[in-house]
C-alpha cells in the first residue's frame, strides 16, 4: 500500500482540469471540504490565476503538533479495518461527524436525525464496490501528513489576490478542530472566517440551506472582485 500526498492530489485535479481545456484565468471557484480543504491548498500553489474563490472548509494546514484527536483515530481506524458491526461503526462515525444534539432531533416521519443518516450512509458502506482498503490507507496518509508552510499560505493570499478566500469550520467540530480554522485564518492575510453554531465537520449535510446561501455570497464576492471597474 503507497501513501497519498495532497501535493499528488492536487496534480491530478490540475491534470483533469487541463485536460477538459478548463484552464482560462479567473475561471474557478472551489470550495475544499477536509481532506478536499488541504488539497485545495496545494492546487492554489499550482494554478492561482485560474481562482476566482477559494473555500476551505472543515480544513487545517497542518503543523507538527496538529494531530487527530485518540477519540477520532480509534474511531477511523476502526472503519478502517471494518471493526464491529456495520451499525455500531457507523454510529461512531456520525458522532465523530455531528453534533448529539443534531443526530437526537426528532424528524417528521418521527424518527430520528441519527436514524436518516444510518440509512443513507447503508448505500455505500459495506458494498462490494467500496473503496479498498489501499485507497482508505492512502487518504489517511494524506490527511495525516498534509503540510502547508506559513510561506506558502501567504503566497496563496498574495497570488490569488484579488480572489475571495473563505475560510469556513462548524464551532462544534470534532475531527478537525475548530482552532485549526483560526489558524488557518490568520495565515491568509485577507481571508474570511465563517463559523456555524452548533455544527460539527458535515456542513453543507447538517445545515445544507444556510450552507447553500454562503456558496452563493462566496461566489458572488468572488466574480465582483474581478468585474472591470468603469
Amino acid at each position: 500500500m503507497k501513501p497519498y500526498r495532497t501535493s499528488g492530489m492536487a496534480k491530478d485535479v490540475k491534470d483533469l482540469l487541463d485536460y477538459v481545456q478548463w484552464d482560462q484565468d479567473r475561471s474557478l471557484h472551489i470550495f475544499g471540504v477536509s481532506l478536499g480543504g488541504m488539497l485545495s491548498q496545494n492546487l492554489c500553489l499550482l494554478i492561482p490565476k485560474r481562482i476566482k474563490s477559494i473555500s476551505f472548509v472543515s480544513t487545517r494546514c497542518g503543523s507538527v503538533l496538529d494531530i487527530p484527536s485518540p477519540r477520532a483515530m480509534a474511531t477511523l481506524l476502526n472503519i478502517v479495518c471494518r471493526k464491529g458491526p456495520y451499525k455500531k461503526r457507523v454510529d461512531l462515525l456520525l458522532e465523530l461527524l455531528y453534533p448529539a444534539s443534531y443526530l437526537n432531533q426528532s424528524t417528521a416521519n418521527g424518527q430520528t436525525r441519527r436514524d436518516d443518516l444510518l440509512k443513507y450512509y447503508q448505500t455505500w458502506f459495506d458494498r462490494p464496490q467500496q473503496l479498498p482498503l489501499s485507497g482508505i490507507f492512502g487518504q489517511f496518509c494524506a490527511t495525516a501528513f498534509h503540510h502547508c508552510s506559513d510561506s506558502c499560505l501567504k503566497r496563496i493570499a498574495a497570488e490569488l489576490y484579488p480572489a475571495k478566500i473563505a475560510v469556513i469550520s462548524g464551532n462544534q467540530d470534532e475531527l478537525i478542530d475548530p482552532l485549526r480554522s483560526f489558524e488557518l485564518r490568520g495565515k491568509l492575510p485577507g481571508s474570511e472566517l465563517i463559523l456555524f453554531e452548533n455544527a460539527g465537520h458535515i456542513l453543507n449535510s447538517q445545515a445544507p440551506q444556510q450552507f447553500n446561501l454562503l456558496m452563493e455570497r462566496i461566489i458572488a464576492e468572488g466574480n465582483e472582485a474581478f468585474q472591470t471597474k468603469s
